[in-house]
């Protein structure tokens, strides 16, 4: 996340607001979830075939990679995504209502639109052209415009900046704009021999599930944003009146429905969102509670700043991993551990460690 367009600059230039030590921590965490989601997808295996076990942490991987049946399992990785959004939508309420206030709406709307311009484009490079066009020979356009990572990113910061725009100074009714999305989405979800889902009975139309839920998830961010701001003297004011009330509530109905429409990584089914809600709100408090401790996680912070950076190098690893045979990981756990599980995060860490001491920020 961040607040200009591509650029790198010094941190000690005047910013059109104040940095939170407590949010670069929180997306400094999600950066090294990331990281590991990418070293794991490529380890998963087959839990019943010993020739091609697993390789890592179980709960560090997706779900689906163990168990691709319906209902699928989930892990706190098939959360991530939707987590990034969620912080995404955190950020996109800050750059926008800032640039409305200091330079005007057609400000805020450029750089609303430059970032969601250049998200589409890191799409269509990664998973049209890359992912795409040069191992299978053609572009997978869903992937491209509703279906991949990053063209959902794109698509539910646009969402944000929109609700943010026709909302601006009630969260309270903003989130019943992503209430709303998350009730449609389950709605439809109903009707599996209608939409084409990713479950054993699926209909004929497609349609873009995932889009639908981050949108909703990036309103919601726009929301805890807003409602940390509801004292500015005092944060915990909007704590304790909306942001961990809302939290647990969304805990509540993530348990509730999920009985009814399991969560499911593929279709980020309203359980799941619900699950990323709750677990995104409960993340803010415990960073902003360390912060209140004066405690600080060492090399968050610098990775934080630097986000989408960060997220981009990490798909490197994803062809790093493939570099060593598995017979050699598998017989060699030690190594693994400190090839696999620790030198990409260093060398990450590292990255950003080096920016912070520069005062550099890439700001995409």
């Amino acid at each position: 996340m961040s607040e200009e367009s591509i650029e790198a600059e010094p941190e000690r230039k005047k910013t059109l607001h104040e940095r939170w030590q407590w949010l670069d921590q929180f997306r400094g965490l999600i950066i090294i979830f990331l990281i590991i989601s990418v070293i794991s997808w490529q380890l998963s295996g087959d839990p019943l075939n010993l020739a091609d076990r697993p390789i890592g942490p179980p709960l560090l991987n997706h779900g689906f990679q163990y168990l691709d049946g319906y209902p699928t399992m989930i892990t706190i990785i098939d959360i991530g995504q939707q987590i990034f959004m969620f912080v995404l939508g955190l950020g996109a309420y800050l750059a926008f209502t800032s640039r409305r206030e200091k330079k005007g709406v057609k400000e805020a709307w450029k750089h609303g639109i430059i970032r969601v311009a250049i998200l589409y484009g890191l799409a269509f490079l990664d998973d049209g052209l890359i992912g795409g066009l040069i191992f299978s020979g053609e572009i997978p356009w869903n992937e491209v415009l509703w279906y991949g990572t990053l063209a959902n990113l794109a698509i539910g910061s646009f969402a944000a900046y929109l609700a943010v725009y026709l909302i601006p100074k009630e969260p309270d009714k903003r989130i019943i704009v992503s209430v709303g999305i998350l009730v449609i989405h389950a709605v439809l979800y109903a009707f599996p021999n209608v939409f084409v889902q990713n479950s054993p009975s699926t209909g004929t139309i497609v349609f873009p599930w995932n889009a639908l839920n981050h949108a909703a998830i990036a309103i919601a961010g726009t929301c805890f944003c807003q409602w940390y701001k509801t004292d500015p003297n005092d944060p915990t004011v909007g704590f304790k009146k909306r942001i961990l009330p809302v939290a647990i509530i969304s805990i509540l109905a993530f348990y509730c429905f999920d009985w009814i429409q399991p969560a499911e990584h593929h279709d980020a089914t309203t359980s799941l969102a619900l699950l990323s809600i709750a677990a995104s709100g409960f993340l803010i408090a415990v960073f902003y509670s360390f912060e209140k401790m004066n405690f600080k996680v060492p090399v968050l912070s610098e990775m934080g700043k630097n986000l989408l950076l960060l997220f981009i190098l990490a798909f490197i690893f994803d062809q790093y991993v493939q570099i060593f045979p598995k017979d050699f990981l598998i017989d060699n756990p030690l190594l693994t551990m400190l090839l696999i599980g620790i030198l990409p995060i260093a060398i990450e860490a590292g990255i950003a460690v080096l920016l912070a001491k520069r005062n550099i920020v890439i700001k995409i």
